[in-house]
């Protein structure tokens, strides 16, 4: 069996629990998933000072997505409704998407159109290259991780050379999640808690993962743990590395087995999993919509 099968059987919901659970038993799941973790590290190692602080956290991340799949809208984007779909999504303040939208305009990541008849928060942002740029490399890479498992999704990243498709991907993941809106629910656990809701704590989980060795029992097993690697590579403190191990540890993802030794549970990595089959599964949807539009 090569896991084509896997894949032909969910032609009917992709993003359906079943086809999720179908994918995790593709032969080269793990494959995928460590590629998509590899690429992602590749991606932030690359940004400039800018990009990384646009990008810092789960606020500004979600921030930036926000933005994208605003600029994607007839009605375009404005700091007002910028704010508006942070409050919707409860992703931040207003006090802090207005920090976001300042910064960038400093940074020359957007601009914003002359003063006239609008009040300055509905005045039009427009988003330059350096904006995109960062979403192209990310979506660039987790296709190519997609297409691992989907092959034909491997078909859309000749368009991705395009800032009009990046806009149009943004698009329609906004659409998705305005479909499928448990896609955006977060159920809790400490992946989403912990380590996608702390400054750098995806990058050093997909850091941990990649240290792990080859032949492990599951996604998520034992990896050696070097706390001043960890936050040299993705600029935070030992302080904020070692409370973000305690805090994991005490949700029950991992047990800090040695100074230099971390293994994660079962429940855990059955969590890693889950997500990024999911993640996988909507790299497949938006691929297949942008094929299906006209070039």
């Amino acid at each position: 069996m090569d896991g084509t099968d896997l894949i032909e059987a969910d032609e009917a919901d992709l993003l359906s629990e079943a086809a999720i659970e179908r994918l995790r038993a593709h032969p080269r799941f793990r494959e995928a998933v460590e590629a998509f973790a590899a690429g992602a590290l590749v991606d932030y190692r690359g940004q400039d000072a800018v990009s990384r602080w646009l990008h810092r956290d789960l606020g500004r991340a979600a921030l930036y997505l926000a933005a994208l799949m605003l600029d994607s809208t007839p009605e375009g984007l404005t700091f007002a409704r910028l704010a508006q779909a942070a409050a919707d999504a409860q992703i931040c303040s207003r006090g802090r998407a207005l920090a976001f939208t300042q910064y960038a305009l400093a940074a020359g990541r957007m601009t914003i159109e002359p003063p006239g008849f609008q009040p300055w928060a509905r005045r039009r942002l427009t988003l330059s290259p350096e904006f995109m740029r960062p979403t192209r490399a990310r979506l660039v890479d987790a296709f190519a991780a997609t297409a691992i498992l989907a092959p034909e999704v491997s078909e859309a990243l000749p368009r991705l050379d395009s800032d009009e498709v990046i806009g149009r991907a943004a698009g329609v993941l906004a659409a998705l999640l305005k479909l499928r809106p448990e896609l955006n629910r977060n159920p809790g656990g400490p992946l989403r808690q912990i380590f996608i809701g702390r400054d750098g704590g995806m990058r050093i989980l997909q850091h941990l993962m990649l240290s792990q060795p080859p032949d492990r029992p599951r996604l998520m097993a034992a990896a050696p743990l070097s706390r001043a690697e960890l936050a040299r590579c993705y600029s935070v403190s030992r302080t904020h590395v070692n409370r973000l191990l305690a805090e994991a540890a005490v949700a029950g993802a991992l047990t800090l087995t040695s100074p230099g030794q971390v293994a994660f549970s079962a429940a855990f990595s059955d969590e890693v999993e889950a997500y990024f089959a999911g993640m996988i599964q909507v790299n497949r949807v938006v691929a297949r919509m942008l094929m299906d539009a006209p070039a």
